[in-house]
């Protein structure tokens, strides 16, 4: 019996989900930039688990906002090194 193995995107292009993971987080620290600061300086641990637990919401906010259909058409068209997969990419069985 042979097994068939579906290639996701993410398996197929390993760096541009590693790119647009970072991204996410850069982006959400950028958001969350001086609520990360004031938990740093004033060593509240309260505040820093808010800001870690905000800026993790942010970052899988900005993921899930990316694996929509119509954003990654447009990335593909526009920033297509940010595009989870090239144009027409389709998961491939082996």
């Amino acid at each position: 019996m042979a097994k068939h193995m579906v290639m996701t995107t993410q398996s197929q292009h390993p760096w541009r989900a590693t790119i647009r993971t970072i991204l996410a987080i850069v982006i959400a620290l950028a958001a969350m930039a001086p609520l990360v600061y004031t938990a740093a300086t004033m060593q509240s641990p309260e505040l820093a688990t808010g800001a870690a637990a905000a800026v993790l919401t942010i970052a899988a906010a900005i993921t899930r906002i990316m694996a929509l259909p119509v954003v990654e058409a447009f990335l593909q068209r526009f920033v297509p090194w940010l595009a989870a997969g090239a144009r027409g990419d389709e998961p491939t069985v082996q």
